[in-house]
């Protein structure tokens, strides 16, 4: 069985996990966007010691510099997953929300439609995905020129959005799965990720950010994610030090947020403020995976 820890950033899914894969010796699965990136340590807040001490998958699978598609990742993981017997727990721990439920049901990918060749720069691209399609627009970043040329097109070719025809599916649960959730109160999530944005600071992501620029360039895909895009900016001189802070701080809640919709209205969670919380409940009702 697949036992999925899901929150807001900043609520302690990572603690969670490891705590259950010390009690059941169960394997841990990355289900974050950018933690599958190799040299993404700091701003991604991967956990290193998870990695140097317990079993896991899909961290660390693939440099900063390509693309990884939800398509990509559900591959991989069912991999992992399958290669287990049915009666193994597995963990699978992360805030993308997209990753999890493309894995755990039976997603289909929108990919019949050929791109669209437009002579429209990526703004205005962008800008049209706003107008015909606002429910992918959100999900999209407004500089991936593909995904948001593949919208467009489905549109052009369906007649139907992206998101109402994904919302269409029959997604059935394709393995026996229990999605746990951690929502600390708002406030104390908040100050949680306050705290998690200064000490991600003092141990060296302005330092991480420049090497991965070195190494990449500024097309990495590296610099779309929350933090690094904001230390791009105060290496090139358009944010102070301090306004990086906040606008990193600010961007990070506003995610947050957006994950608790997503986990809420998306998965059937299962929702508890604190890890001691969680684990009595496992325990209570899937006794039989810590024997």
């Amino acid at each position: 069985m697949v036992i999925v820890i899901v929150g807001p950033t900043g609520s302690g899914k990572t603690s969670l996990a490891k705590t259950i894969a010390l009690a059941t010796k169960a394997p841990i699965m990355n289900a974050d966007a950018y933690q599958v990136y190799q040299g993404m340590n700091i701003g991604t807040n991967k956990d290193l010691s998870l990695i140097a001490n317990f079993k896991h998958h899909l961290f660390d699978v693939i440099q900063p510099s390509a693309s990884f598609s939800v398509k990509e990742y559900q591959h991989l993981a069912r991999e992992v997953i399958d290669a287990y017997p049915a009666q193994q727990p597995i963990i699978m721990v992360g805030g993308t929300g997209l990753y999890i439920k493309a894995t755990l049901y039976d997603f289909q990918f929108l990919e019949h439609a050929p791109l669209l060749d437009m002579d429209l720069s990526v703004e205005e691209a962008y800008a049209q995905l706003i107008k015909v399609d606002p429910a992918s627009a959100q999900k999209i970043h407004p500089q991936n020129v593909r995904r948001v040329l593949r919208a467009l097109a489905i549109f052009k070719a369906t007649g139907q959005t992206k998101s109402s025809i994904e919302a269409q599916q029959d997604k059935k649960l394709l393995y026996e799965a229990v999605v746990i959730g951690l929502d600390r109160p708002r406030d104390e999530l908040y100050r949680r990720i306050d705290a998690r944005v200064f000490a991600m600071v003092n141990q060296g992501l302005i330092e991480e950010v420049r090497t991965l620029k070195n190494l990449y360039g500024n097309a990495t895909v590296a610099f779309q994610a929350i933090g690094y895009k904001e230390v791009l900016q105060h290496l090139e001189g358009r944010l102070t030090k301090a306004e990086m802070i906040a606008a990193i701080q600010l961007a990070t809640r506003r995610y947050a947020k957006r994950q608790w919709t997503y986990f809420k209205h998306q998965l059937p969670t299962r929702w508890f403020v604190d890890e001691d919380s969680a684990m009595v409940w496992l325990k209570k009702n899937y006794g039989h995976v810590f024997a």
